[in-house]
């Protein structure tokens, strides 16, 4: 433990004369017809803070950083500590150095948009999926990307950087209850849509799914099992069969499976869940991981650019119920 926070402060230190340079924009920009917006906040649930980030159409084109944070040097630990916990801690120059084509807090485009609540990986940032939402924002879309304080490398609070305390998946009294934990956060979420900075009050509360990536995949389909405002749930490379967990919970709903690489997890096969695998890709695919230098025992060997391409076109079809993306790397059960 001392070593990982001597080490984040050593790279947060260093980050710091980065940010003076010329940032490096590694993620693809968005595809959809509109500009994208973002605007991040705090929320309480009962003395415990989320912080959330919620990107969205907008006609207003701007640059953002990547790392939502309060300062250079709150950005440059966030990053480090979170590349320090996706064992790639090369990439946190590149992550705290970012910007992307989004405007800061400026004024939603639309009314009565559709939302996607969406949940990260366990152990991972709201912000390492940054290039899929900003995506889905400029199609349309009201994404609200939640972190779940404690289980996070590392998250601003009022100013003051919190550590997380490294996930025990080996658990299952932990697994159980950090899959709790996170159900709660999403459904405080849905509460609170309304009095969301922005975009509150301007929400189609009849379209709304949930979507997430491994432990966040597991949250979306946990929280649909529980939750009617959720229409529909997305799954990219998860499992539902951690100990503690599993089997994965019956819902009446859409449930859509995109697993990296060529083997879906067995856990999901009793279910109606429409089933894809994304060949040559990795656990960490659907992320903006492959773009920092991820490599392939996470990143998997599909190019980063097109595994990045395919997952977005993906999700995008299956919210808007158009026809999948035809390509050699997926294939469908």
């Amino acid at each position: 433990m001392i070593a990982r926070l001597i080490t984040a402060a050593l790279v947060a230190a260093g980050l710091l004369a980065l940010t003076a340079g010329t940032a490096r924009a590694g993620v693809p920009a968005p595809t959809g017809p509109h500009h994208v917006g973002r605007v991040d906040a705090v929320l309480d649930r009962d003395g415990r803070p989320i912080p959330v980030s919620i990107w969205y159409p907008t006609r207003s084109s701007g640059t953002a950083p990547y790392i939502p944070a309060s300062s250079a040097l709150v950005r440059a630990q966030l990053a480090a500590e979170a590349a320090l916990w996706l064992r790639t801690p090369a990439a946190a120059p590149t992550m705290a150095t970012t910007v992307l084509p989004v405007a800061e807090g400026a004024p939603l485009a639309g009314d009565r948009l559709p939302v996607v609540i969406w949940s990260p990986g366990m152990g991972t940032p709201r912000w390492i999926a940054s290039g899929l939402l900003m995506d889905l924002a400029s199609r349309g879309y009201v994404v609200v990307a939640i972190d779940h304080t404690g289980e996070s490398p590392a998250v601003e609070i009022r100013g003051k950087v919190r550590t997380g305390t490294p996930p025990a998946t080996g658990d299952p009294v932990y697994m159980r209850t950090q899959l709790d934990t996170r159900v709660d956060d999403a459904r405080h979420m849905l509460d609170r849509l309304d009095a969301l900075p922005v975009v509150g009050g301007h929400l189609d509360h009849a379209r709304i799914a949930m979507a997430g990536h491994s432990y966040g995949g597991q949250t979306a389909v946990s929280t649909t099992a529980v939750d009617e405002r959720v229409r529909n749930a997305i799954v990219l490379d998860g499992s539902a069969a951690w100990d503690g967990v599993g089997p994965a919970p019956d819902i009446d709903r859409p449930l859509l499976l995109l697993a990296n690489g060529m083997m879906v997890h067995a856990s999901w096969l009793g279910t109606d869940a429409v089933i894809g695998t994304l060949e040559g890709a990795g656990h960490y695919t659907p992320t903006d991981l492959p773009m920092f230098g991820g490599g392939p025992e996470f990143c998997g060997t599909i190019d980063a650019a097109l595994g990045s391409r395919l997952t977005r076109a993906v999700v995008a079809a299956w919210l808007e119920g158009t026809p999948m993306p035809a390509d050699p790397a997926l294939r469908w059960r």
